[in-house]
């Protein structure tokens, strides 16, 4: 009777200790969030944000789902946007990758949009559109030079519209959609978080 007591009184103590311990680690444990950023993004040059489109098939109807990650700098080319010109960028100035399944989950691939080079941009109303070439990964390979128009819609949407003609329709009749995210404030929590653990 004794040894039994004696355990219970061992595993109390165990159990006890194990739930101080738990409460200590839990409240001294520096709490952030998690953000999915693209790697590299710490020059502040770049705007991110995903990817998230429905697509129509060949008949106007919605069939696919998009979703993936897009990466660019044209916003922050502001010899672009005042109409001066694409002296700075070429080639790199925005690039995406994207899953597409159709919508009963089946025919899942993937595509990458690269090699941006814009030719123009205007501003109309609260939307930036840049106008030039692009290339996308097919099946049957890198399609180059298609005629491809993205915008910035009120800081947070993006448009791509590739030219359906050059990649056989297959993004559907309209443009792949997707939000463009905004760091400045994590940035800012990062910092003081960072700042705090190091007890500053």
């Amino acid at each position: 009777m004794d040894r039994r007591i004696g355990k219970r009184v061992i595993g109390s103590a165990i159990f006890a200790s194990f739930v101080v311990i738990s409460a200590v680690l839990i409240a001294t444990y520096p709490i952030n969030q998690a953000r999915a950023y693209p790697y590299g993004n710490d020059t502040g040059k770049y705007e991110f944000g995903t990817i998230s489109s429905i697509q129509n098939d060949e008949n106007g109807i919605p069939a696919w789902v998009l979703f993936g990650h897009w990466k660019s700098n044209l916003a922050s080319n502001q010899s672009l946007i005042q109409g001066q010109g694409n002296d700075t960028l070429g080639g790199e100035s925005f690039n995406a990758q994207f899953e597409m399944v159709r919508l009963n989950g089946s025919a899942g691939h993937t595509h990458t949009i690269t090699n941006f080079v814009a030719s123009n941009a205007s501003q109309v109303n609260n939307s930036t559109i840049f106008n030039g070439t692009a290339t996308a990964s097919m099946r049957e390979g890198p399609v180059t030079d298609i005629p491809s128009s993205i915008t910035i819609t009120g800081d947070k949407v993006i448009s791509i519209l590739l030219d359906p003609s050059k990649v056989s329709n297959h993004y559907g009749n309209t443009p792949i959609y997707g939000l463009v995210m905004d760091d400045s404030e994590d940035r800012q929590h990062m910092g003081k978080s960072n700042n705090t653990q190091m007890g500053r």
